[in-house]
């Protein structure tokens, strides 16, 4: 089990600031129980039919089901919020991003073209280089997420970054999505210009990053 960022004394006012703040242990503990005897009868001969497991990134989690079983474990078990719409602009902020290693920020859902998107946002070490990722998976089987495309971009203090990619489906962890870097990758060293300048010198993370989904139209032939 890859570290967790429990240990982090996280100030009050700095919860107050979080659109989406990072899972502690000063968390309500209900958010980390999840009923380990909900399952499906899995079907070999389709794939299609498989369970999902649960996508949540705060804590493990056993729970596997269909798209709309999941929606409501997420909504009611780790009290993750769904957003509606083809945009969306998330800010992430923590008081001390130098002694950060390992974290991951709130999930947030997004619901839009009647499907719903993972969007995740994680600090981790790439060898020995602290970096932060964002990244989108889909909530459905991997042929219909080829079908979708999504864009992030991180901004401010006269700099942007911007990367466009297609959501990896929830049948892939979002452990391997992060370890295998598909998504926006900012070096810890470069977030820090994001919200910097000369009459700032707060060490405090404070990360802008906005997005869009959109369908690929199928090439008519």
């Amino acid at each position: 089990m890859e570290p967790r960022i429990n240990d982090l004394q996280i100030e009050s006012r700095v919860h107050v600031l979080l659109d989406f703040p990072v899972r502690t242990n000063q968390m309500p503990s209900a958010i980390y129980q999840c009923p380990n005897d909900y399952t499906e009868e899995l079907n070999i001969e389709n794939p299609k039919k498989k369970p999902y497991k649960c996508p949540y990134s705060g804590a493990k989690c056993n729970v596997t089901g269909d798209i709309q079983r999941l929606l409501l474990h997420l909504r009611n078990d780790h009290n993750v919020e769904m957003h509606d719409g083809r945009s969306f602009s998330h800010r992430y902020v923590h008081h001390n991003p130098k002694h950060l290693h390992h974290a991951t920020w709130m999930l947030t859902l997004l619901d839009c073209f009647g499907r719903q998107f993972c969007l995740y946002f994680e600090a981790f070490h790439l060898r020995k280089t602290p970096m932060y990722i964002a990244f989108m998976q889909f909530m459905g089987d991997e042929e219909e997420a080829m079908s979708f495309s999504y864009s992030l971009e991180v901004g401010g203090n006269g700099r942007k970054l911007t990367w466009q990619g297609v959501p990896r489906s929830i049948r892939d962890s979002h452990k391997t999505v992060r370890d295998s870097q598909d998504g926006l990758i900012i070096t810890r060293k470069l977030a820090s210009f994001f919200w910097t300048d000369n009459n700032n010198t707060t060490k405090e993370l404070k990360l802008k990053v906005s997005g869009r989904v959109w369908r690929e139209q199928p090439i008519s032939l």
